[in-house]
């Protein structure tokens, strides 16, 4: 099934152009890596797939449902994001733990009530991805590899059908880094999500994802296996 597909998308903000006649296809339940060096539009590219980025041409869809201004707000709320930016004031007063719930409030609303359910759903992700002892600290003081922690688990108590990953292993040591990946592999065995992964370290990509998406200045000049793209260097 078709999870994620443009059609001769040029996506951007407000009159900035970054990717130009983007046409490709990702299937449901793939992990995908999206490659390339800075500049590239990676970024662009995922923030046009979740709603946040312009689509000034041609056509994106989420499960064969267009993507627009009308759409974006339901579609959002069955995708996960973890940005690669995240600007923080230290003074904010918001705990860790009160990040994480804001995941719960982005897909159920923010009126509603958390219950038993929400309740456990927390604890199963805290547990999962080793962070109980962060909870009550505040956001704002936690290190870079903290933080990018308690993004994925304000993603994933949502329960999305897609997650993306920008830069998500920045600010990890190498020991974090595989306990990361290992977390990654055992969510997608789970949950048979479609992951997205934005990356400039080729060597992480290789080990996790079935497809590559290699871009270079907003256009992608490979995108298939990586067997076929280690076969072709080999030539």
């Amino acid at each position: 099934m078709e999870k994620i597909k443009l059609i001769n998308a040029t996506i951007g903000y407000l009159n900035q152009t970054i990717i130009r006649n983007l046409s490709l296809t990702i299937e449901e339940g793939k992990i995908v890596g999206i490659f390339g060096p800075n500049g590239a539009g990676k970024t662009t590219f995922i923030c046009g797939i979740n709603g946040l980025a312009r689509i000034i041409k041609g056509s994106v869809f989420i499960n064969d449902i267009p993507l627009n201004s009308f759409t974006a707000p339901t579609l959002r709320r069955n995708i996960g994001y973890v940005p690669q930016i995240i600007e923080l004031d230290p003074k904010l007063p918001f705990l860790a733990e009160d990040v994480i719930f804001m995941g719960i409030y982005g897909k159920k609303g923010i009126l509603k009530r958390m219950n038993k359910i929400d309740l456990e759903k927390y604890e199963e992700i805290v547990n999962f991805l080793e962070i109980k002892e962060i909870l009550k600290k505040p956001f704002g003081l936690l290190s870079g590899g903290e933080i990018r922690k308690v993004l994925i688990a304000s993603a994933l108590i949502k329960e999305p059908e897609i997650l993306l990953l920008d830069e998500t292993f920045t600010f990890l040591d190498k020991k974090s880094s595989e306990k990361l990946k290992e977390k990654i592999k055992d969510i997608h065995r789970k949950r048979n999500i479609t992951i997205l992964i934005v990356s400039h370290e080729f060597y992480i990509l290789e080990k996790l994802c079935h497809k590559i998406i290699w871009m270079e200045n907003g256009n992608v000049i490979f995108y298939d296996k990586i067997e076929k793209l280690k076969n072709n260097g080999n030539n």
